[in-house]
């Protein structure tokens, strides 16, 4: 059975799939998925942002997934394939949180939740030529009986430096805009972390690269298995980046771990400098005040800091705009990301607003962090839509770049730093050309 599995690129702002000649941050999906796939299966992976989808080829089945409004480019390529006469199957995070009836109008079978346990059954199924219309995560998989992914799939040129890696799924905490939350109900799970270094050794020699991306949405929760798990990668002399939240700010002896087993960046949903905002999406434990002291805090323990915020909250009015930018300069984020407030379809900010009215476009390929679909509170949607592109030129003109870049005082190896500098080179691009930083 010949199975391709392909992994959408996102669309720029004229609709066009966006091609680049690499990708810095593989994601573990589909080398997850293939160490699942049976051996007898003949499988195949795509990336779409770098290699073009063989749409030709006599495929008995075809698996799509898609983060955000990657979700719509899958629908494309999946009509694409209905089209030849091919079986298609669609998952992934989006799939899952929106209404099962959008996916299933253009693919054969849908899958919800993780996949690692119904990607067999998938399989079986497709070979047996009785597809189901719905598979459903009956039970969340064992995370400590996971394989090692099939690193040797994401190596190559294609492929950046950074090896993806997971150490724990999901975040304990219930801000009610994330689909993270959504999707993994509030559960966190942590993985044995033999089980990490495992898979880090398996990275570092199918790969040759130690450099890494822990893919958690939330490293920073349990600190006592960030002890044994940080304890453990000194040996392995990697160098590693991550999410996290403000917590660690409070706990140097966690930093100092941190770096010296090789973190050199984390990423923090800062959200937004309004405190008034945080009561509405459920997140006052993380209060703006504290965020200056924070930040020179991780940064005195020699690791840098890229940043999630939002714009067009319910608190917020115009004056948002230079409070962000007034934000991101005076703390020199190396690497800052703004959306505008997206209500993903399956959270409860979504349910909230779709039940006052305020959701103003139901057309998916609109949710990409940089468009607006709902009705905002303190500011024309215009307003909002035209000084979000402003504020995106403000903080990457050159002059931004280099002054929060260049002057944050964080020691870095000279790869790290060009890393950081490359993204933001990257970034400057895509706003220019109106495509969201950090889709793709």
């Amino acid at each position: 059975m010949r199975v391709l599995l392909v992994a959408p690129t996102a669309l720029d702002s004229s609709g066009k799939p966006i091609k680049q000649r690499r990708i810095h941050l593989p994601g573990l999906t589909f080398s997850m998925l293939a160490a699942v796939t049976p051996p007898d299966v003949d499988l195949h992976l795509c990336a779409e942002t770098t290699t073009d989808i063989p749409f030709d080829e006599p495929w008995d089945l075809v698996g799509l997934t898609g983060m955000g409004s990657g979700l719509y480019r899958a629908w494309q390529i999946a009509d694409e394939f209905r089209c030849r006469g091919r079986k298609v199957v669609i998952g992934g995070i989006a799939a899952s949180l929106a209404p099962p009836e959008l996916s299933l109008a253009h693919a054969d079978s849908l899958v919800i939740g993780e996949a690692e346990h119904t990607w067999p059954e998938v399989l079986r199924d497709a070979r047996q030529r009785s597809l189901k219309p719905l598979y459903r995560m009956l039970a969340p998989p064992d995370v400590a009986k996971l394989p090692v992914p099939r690193y040797e799939l994401i190596a190559g040129r294609k492929f950046g430096r950074w090896s993806p890696v997971q150490a724990t799924r999901g975040c304990p905490f219930t801000c009610n805009f994330c689909s993270v939350t959504a999707f993994f109900h509030q559960g966190y799970r942590k993985r044995p972390v033999g089980d990490v270094i495992r898979d880090i050794r398996a990275a570092k020699k199918a790969r040759k690269s130690h450099y890494f991306a822990f893919i958690d949405d939330n490293i920073g929760v349990d600190w006592e298995y960030c002890r044994e798990l940080w304890t453990a990668l000194i040996p392995e002399k990697i160098i590693w980046m991550s999410q996290c939240s403000l917590h660690i700010a409070d706990r140097p002896d966690m930093l100092e771990l941190a770096r010296r087993s090789g973190c050199r960046m984390l990423s923090f949903g800062f959200e937004t400098v309004n405190a008034a905002n945080l009561e509405s999406i459920d997140k006052t434990w993380n209060p703006a005040e504290r965020y200056p002291a924070a930040i020179r805090t991780i940064r005195e323990y020699g690791i840098d800091i890229s940043s999630e915020m939002m714009i067009g909250l319910d608190e917020d009015d115009e004056s948002a705009f230079d409070a962000t930018h007034d934000f991101v300069m005076d703390n020199r984020i190396s690497i800052p990301r703004v959306h505008i407030l997206t209500p993903i379809p399956g959270t409860p900010m979504y349910d909230k607003m779709r039940a006052e009215g305020r959701i103003i476009d139901h057309d998916f390929v609109r949710y990409t962090g940089g468009q607006i679909v709902f009705r905002p509170k303190r500011m024309e949607a215009e307003v909002l839509q035209s000084k979000f592109w402003k504020l995106y030129e403000r903080l990457f003109s050159w002059k931004a770049i280099f002054r929060r870049v260049g002057r944050n005082n964080v020691k870095l190896e000279p790869y790290v730093g060009a890393f950081i500098f490359g993204v933001n080179v990257h970034y400057r691009n895509h706003i220019q050309h109106r495509i969201t930083p950090g889709i793709i």
